[in-house]
């Protein structure tokens, strides 16, 4: 694919819009950049791309009505008036991974989900450097797609990619030869519009799948339950379910147990904490499994990864409680998760942004918990619908949250962040959340004041 004298213009310009713009510039395209934000850094990248013009502030429609391509960045909402022009007008949008499935020869691994595809592209991801096979592994997790193509030389036997509903929503030719929905819970309502399309873009991850490739389903969630029907006939499903020894991957006398391969490892063998985490590893065997990856691998690596930061991540006892950092829980199905994943009373520190989400089921979550402490944007909502159920003190930073926390808990309880909603109202990400509460938890035991 070359782009000589094609007139580019690149909508958004974070970590993928970057890698959009390198990407484009390596292929010839002329290229512009709009970010309706003011970048700091706004001097210091006209120096380092002198040969394009930028934007900041107000988007402008009439230059971008003037391009050959408009590359999006992930959550740029696509019925922006200017794209729905630009679309009329016969002008080709498309996003990262779009473009991305253009430039690559090498077949894809696709993981997707509300909640645990982190996880299962990193436990894929393990097993196949395990076992000594050459991958590539990005897209919303660590490096941006485009990022991973080699400038020279081969591609690796496989790419793995995480991909946001935001990434597959600009999908319309992208083809993984071996892709999982690993559930969905309602999130990101605000820009999708409403749960159905939330859903129909997490759906176009299987679109143009063909014979030979293979779909992994979860079989105890609601919607992708129902998704079989929607998938092409020349496609093989496997799916995987904790309960169900029909399913191809599942719990047998508390073993991990592959239909195709047998047996993978006691269930207390897998490192990772929680009963959410083997709904993860037995999606990832799956995946590995259809992807050829050695079964003993599978098996090393479920036994040595403890997981990623910040999910449902231990953090320090202080006087008979326990601390949890589940600060990714950011919608409601990965929070109701980490909940069923602890024993024992919980206080929850909760809030943020919930992004247009109904949070109603807490209610019953909380009802059998210790308290709640709420902060953020949507805190008042939260309390309102909890205080009638448990006490709720609210909190206006995560210092207060974790101290107010510590006064409601008792020994044996466990004081559990895992807000349910977004973090970019108070903190930078839920990196810098979570980070925040396990430095104010760690230096609360360490006795420091």
């Amino acid at each position: 694919m070359k782009l000589n004298g094609k007139k580019v213009f690149i909508l958004g310009f974070g970590k993928t819009g970057q890698s959009l713009l390198n990407t484009a510039l390596r292929l010839g395209g002329h290229c512009q950049v709009a970010d309706t934000r003011h970048l700091e850094n706004a001097d210091t990248l006209r120096t380092q791309y002198p040969q394009v013009t930028f934007h900041f502030g107000a988007l402008p429609e009439n230059l971008l009505l003037d391009s050959d391509l408009i590359l999006l960045s992930p959550g740029l909402a696509p019925a922006l008036p200017a794209l729905q022009k630009a679309r009329k007008a016969g002008i080709t949008v498309m996003g990262d991974i779009e473009l991305f499935a253009l430039l690559s020869s090498a077949p894809i691994i696709a993981i997707t989900g509300s909640n645990g595809k982190s996880t299962v592209t990193t436990l894929v991801s393990e097993i196949a450097q395990k076992a000594g096979i050459m991958v590539a592994t990005g897209g919303n997790l660590g490096t941006p797609a485009l990022e991973l193509l080699p400038e020279s030389g081969p591609e690796p036997a496989w790419y793995i990619l995480e991909l946001s509903s935001f990434q597959l929503d600009a999908c319309t030719t992208f083809r993984p030869r071996v892709a999982a929905i690993l559930n969905l819970s309602p999130d990101h309502l605000d820009w999708h519009g409403d749960y159905a399309q939330y859903g129909a873009a997490k759906a176009r991850i299987f679109q143009n799948m063909n014979a030979g490739d293979v779909l992994v389903l979860n079989g105890e969630d609601a919607f992708t339950s129902s998704l079989p029907g929607q998938v092409p006939d020349s496609v093989a499903i496997r799916c995987f379910a904790v309960h169900d020894e029909r399913s191809d991957a599942y719990v047998l006398n508390d073993r991990l147990t592959l239909r195709n391969s047998g047996a993978l490892l006691p269930a207390a063998d897998l490192r990772m904490q929680g009963g959410h985490n083997i709904e993860n590893a037995l999606a990832a065997a799956l995946l590995a499994e259809a992807a050829r990856f050695p079964l003993a691998a599978i098996q090393e690596v479920f036994c040595q990864f403890s997981g990623l930061p910040h999910r449902l991540a231990w953090v320090a006892e202080y006087q008979g409680v326990n601390y949890y950092d589940d600060s990714k829980g950011t919608n409601l199905g990965a929070t109701l998760k980490a909940m069923s994943g602890l024993s024992g009373p919980l206080v929850m520190i909760l809030g943020g942004d919930a992004k247009g989400a109904d949070l109603s089921p807490l209610q019953q979550a909380c009802r059998d918990q210790r308290a709640a402490v709420v902060l953020g944007k949507d805190a008042k909502k939260i309390a309102q619908m909890l205080e009638n159920v448990i006490p709720v003190d609210y909190a206006d930073s995560m210092q207060d949250a974790v101290l107010k926390a510590a006064s409601r808990a008792m020994p044996g309880d466990q004081v559990l962040l895992s807000p349910a909603c977004a973090s970019t109202d108070m903190f930078r990400d839920y990196q810098d959340r979570g980070q925040q509460f396990t430095a104010v938890v760690q230096k609360l035991a360490g006795g420091k004041s």
